[in-house]
C-alpha cells in the first residue's frame, strides 16, 4: 500500500480513530475543528500520512470558459469566469524564490497518535477521485495498528437558531453499533442523497472489519451571515467525544468561545429586525420538535428556506 506512508509505528493498542476532512461536511469548521482540539489537547504528534498525489484533480480542463449563472432584479446573469483563476482552484500552491522552488503544498492527509489516551487521530480532505484506494489506506492504517473503532466528526447545516443546543444525529456500519449512543443525547440520521467518503467508508467498515460511527452534529445556517467558524458546534460533539471515550478533558476554553460567538449572533440579533424575526420562527420549530419528540417532524433544508421566504429579509440583513 504505496499511497500509506508511516514515518514511525507507534506503541498502541485497541485505539480510537477518530477522523475530520475538509469540505462538505465541515461546516463552521467542526470537523477538522474538532480533530484540531483533539491533537492540541491530548498534546498528539504526526506519524503518518496518506500521499495526495494520486486523489486529487490538479488540473482542471478548461478548453471551454467556465460561466457562473445568479440572479440580478429577477432576471438570469450569464457571466463568464477567467478561465485560469478558475484552474487555479485546483492547482497545488507552489513558492519559488529568485528562481528557486523552495516549496510545493498539496493536500494534507495527516494521521496523529497520543498514546497516553490510545487514540488517533486523521485530519484530511475528502479525495476528488480513487475512493477505494483512499479509504484502502484508512483501513490499511486500522489494520496495521489493530484499531477497531473508527468515528467521524461533521456538521450539517441545519435550520436550528444559535439560542439553542445543536443536536448530533448518527450513522453506523453495523445495527449494534447503536447501542448506548442514544444515552449521550444522540439521535440517528435518516438522509436519502449524494453521499460523501464517509459514507463510502461506513458502507466497507464491516467487511474490513471495522467499527464505524459517524457524529453529524447540526450548525445555524443563516444566509445573510458567514460563519466559518461555529464554536457551539464545536463544543458539542467534542465534549460528546470526550464522554463516550473518557478522555477528561478540560474544555474551559471552548466554553468561553462558544459563549463569545453566541453572544457576537445576540449583537446582530438586537439590531436587525429580520433577523430577529428569523430566529424566533426557527426557535419555535426548534421547542416544537422538542417537545413533540416527532421523528417525522421536518427538520431540513426546505423548513428552512420556507421560514426565510416569511420573512422580507431586507439589503441591511446582509451588511450586519
Amino acid at each position: 500500500m504505496q499511497d500509506l506512508i508511516f514515518h514511525e509505528m507507534p506503541e498502541i493498542e485497541d485505539a480510537s480513530l477518530i477522523l475530520g476532512l475538509t469540505g462538505w461536511m465541515d461546516g463552521g469548521s467542526v470537523s477538522t475543528g474538532a480533530v484540531g482540539y483533539f491533537r492540541e489537547r491530548l498534546a498528539a504528534r504526526r506519524f503518518a500520512e496518506i500521499d495526495p498525489l494520486d486523489f486529487y484533480i490538479f488540473n482542471f480542463p478548461v478548453s471551454s470558459i467556465p460561466i457562473s449563472v445568479y440572479l440580478e432584479d429577477g432576471r438570469a446573469v450569464v457571466q463568464p469566469i477567467n478561465p485560469m483563476e478558475f484552474a487555479a482552484l485546483f492547482r497545488p500552491h507552489c513558492r519559488i524564490e529568485d528562481g528557486v522552488i523552495e516549496e510545493v503544498v498539496y493536500p494534507h492527509n495527516d494521521f496523529w497518535v497520543a498514546e497516553e489516551s490510545n487514540v488517533v487521530l486523521f485530519s484530511g480532505e475528502e479525495p476528488h477521485v480513487r475512493w477505494g484506494g483512499w479509504c484502502d489506506c484508512i483501513f490499511g492504517l486500522a489494520e496495521e495498528l489493530k484499531v477497531e473503532d473508527l468515528w467521524f466528526i461533521g456538521s450539517v447545516a441545519s435550520p436550528i437558531p444559535h439560542t439553542r443546543e445543536p443536536r448530533i444525529h448518527a450513522s453506523v456500519s453495523s445495527p449494534e453499533l447503536k447501542e448506548g449512543l442514544e444515552e449521550h443525547g444522540i439521535g440517528f440520521s435518516e438522509y436519502e442523497g449524494p453521499a460523501s467518503i464517509i459514507t463510502s467508508l461506513a458502507w466497507h467498515a464491516v467487511p474490513a472489519r471495522v467499527n464505524f460511527r459517524s457524529l453529524v452534529v447540526e450548525v445555524p445556517h443563516y444566509p445573510f451571515l458567514e460563519m466559518p467558524t461555529y464554536p457551539p458546534s464545536i463544543l458539542k460533539v467534542v465534549q460528546t467525544l470526550d464522554d463516550i471515550l473518557g478522555f477528561g478533558l478540560d474544555m474551559s476554553d471552548l466554553r468561553a468561545s462558544s459563549e463569545a460567538a453566541k453572544a457576537r449572533l445576540d449583537e446582530v440579533m438586537a439590531e436587525n429586525d429580520e433577523f430577529r424575526e428569523l430566529v424566533t420562527k426557527l426557535e419555535e420549530a426548534y421547542d416544537y420538535e422538542e417537545a413533540e419528540h416527532d421523528e417525522e417532524a421536518e427538520h431540513d433544508e426546505d423548513l428552512l428556506r420556507r421560514l426565510i421566504d416569511t420573512i422580507d429579509l431586507e439589503e441591511e440583513g446582509g451588511e450586519q
